[in-house]
């Protein structure tokens, strides 16, 4: 509607001005002949002067055909001459055309001239030209009036175009930049985790409609990241199956040996013996039942939920979950303080290291090395290495947690883009790219930071940062997953 208003006032001012100018136009050509009036009479007196001179004939009748072309050029141009001059004006114009004229006539027949006729005649002359240059300068004054109606107008049509622009763009930003820079606002909000979906911020039919695709859009793409995550972590568990068979064997056989021993000596061995084997197969079971938990709790789908978690019982665990993974000759280490706690998921937190474990496995040779480090520290500022995440630049107490191997390394061209979703080195068909970047999903979602640094041929380091915060104590849960897995 705005520009649709621009469009009809530039049109009706283009109208406007057409009109003007044809107007002025008309007052230029009728100046022109007010102009041509004033020299005809100027030249009337200028053979007359001549004439009273000379007494030649030539001047005579040039000044008699000057005075003619005077009278036509009234008779013409009444209607014209009217604008400027009065009509009694222009009758005294005529009539002071006509005596000059017949004056000039007697004083030419007569072989002697009266010596007043001269003079009259003179007089008469003088009277047409003051009322010939009045009728220019009227008309003069008339075309600079017009003149400075016109740039004044002109003047005012400007101003009020620019006025109506500085209007319309008033609008704009209020009804389209301003909407849109809060939607800007809003995706940065969306980027960095504070907020899920865009509001309104206009009630635009166009703005609704940008919001609610984009919401739709943010709607699909979570439930395709949370789809990916799921698919990452079942591909964690088919992995971790394999070492919680292995967990699973051993108090199994025990529990069988244990049962077999009792068959073996029913009804001969004493009650304390009887009662020693029962209380190991009680064991047994309780450690083998406690296995397959921590397997349920890493594969239950829940909500995100914080809770004080002590480090090296999880990390134990995890390394029991993922231990058919590692190479017989390779050796995983443990450098974590016993009462070293974070407030973290403890599901989504055992998926980091299930990933880093396995990411670390690529490529390690017979005599690999994985070392698995956590401490408190006071930082001040980013990791060392390429580092990705909210809390990179977190000040204060944090745990960090570094997962170190001394595997083939990692390309420099290819560092930057390890925690893209979907890129990998591997063959097609071995890997969907998508562990490392549920690694920085997860440590994001903590608040926390990760980093990682490689040289090629001496292995690689990925250092996690979780904001460390003081509790009292720990949940029930928690101390049971522990003492389950020490």
């Amino acid at each position: 509607m705005g520009y649709y208003a621009v469009a009809a006032i530039i049109l009706v001012a283009s109208l406007f001005f057409v009109g003007e100018l044809r107007t002025l136009e008309a007052r230029v050509v009728l100046g022109q002949r007010a102009t041509d009036l004033f020299n005809t009479v100027l030249e009337i007196r200028r053979f007359e002067r001549n004439y009273f001179l000379h007494h030649q004939a030539a001047d005579l009748e040039e000044n008699a055909a000057y005075i003619k072309l005077a009278q036509t050029s009234l008779s013409a141009n009444q209607a014209d001459f009217s604008a400027i001059a009065t009509q009694a004006r222009l009758d005294e114009l005529r009539s002071l055309l006509d005596d000059y004229r017949r004056q000039m006539s007697a004083f030419a027949a007569a072989d002697r001239p009266p010596l007043e006729l001269e003079p009259r005649v003179r007089a008469l002359g003088q009277e047409v030209v003051a009322i010939a240059e009045d009728m220019a300068g009227a008309e003069r004054r008339q075309i600079q009036t017009t003149l400075a109606s016109f740039r004044t107008l002109l003047l005012g049509v400007i101003l009020s175009m620019a006025l109506l622009i500085v209007m319309i763009g008033r609008a704009l930003s209020l009804r389209v930049v301003r909407p849109l820079k809060e939607m800007e606002s809003s995706v940065a909000a969306i980027s960095a985790n504070r907020r899920e979906t865009l509001s309104a911020p206009s009630n635009d039919r166009e703005i609704i409609s940008i919001i609610d695709a984009f919401n739709h859009m943010l709607k699909e793409l979570d439930m395709r990241q949370k789809s990916l995550m799921r698919s990452e972590r079942l591909a964690s568990l088919g992995t971790m199956l394999s070492g919680v068979a292995h967990e699973l064997n051993n108090p199994l056989s025990n529990i069988s040996t244990s049962c077999q021993i009792l068959q073996e000596e029913a009804g001969e061995s004493d009650v304390a013996m009887q009662k020693m084997y029962l209380e190991q197969i009680d064991q047994q079971t309780e450690r083998a039942r406690i296995i397959v938990r921590s397997l349920l709790e890493f594969s239950r789908e829940r909500a995100f939920r914080k809770e004080t978690v002590l480090l090296k019982p999880l990390v134990a665990q995890t390394v029991g979950f993922v231990r058919g993974e590692v190479s017989a000759k390779s050796v995983v280490r443990l450098s974590v303080p016993e009462d070293l706690s974070v407030p973290a998921d403890a599901q989504r937190l055992q998926q980091v290291f299930v990933n880093l474990i396995r990411n670390a496995m690529e490529g390690l040779g017979p005599n690999g090395h994985i070392l698995i480090s956590a401490q408190a520290l006071h930082v001040s500022g980013p990791p060392e290495g390429t580092a990705l995440g909210e809390g990179c630049e977190r000040d204060g107490e944090v745990v960090e947690i570094c997962v170190t191997d001394n595997g083939p390394g990692i390309a420099p061209d290819i560092l930057p883009r390890i925690f893209d979703p979907f890129f990998t080195t591997r063959e097609v068909g071995h890997g969907m790219g998508l562990g490392l970047f549920v690694v920085y999903e997860i440590v994001d979602e903590h608040g926390g930071c990760i980093a990682v640094r490689s040289v090629p041929g001496e292995g690689a380091t990925f250092c996690m940062r979780l904001p460390r915060e003081e509790s009292g104590g720990q949940s029930a849960n928690v101390a049971s997953d522990a003492k389950g897995a020490q």
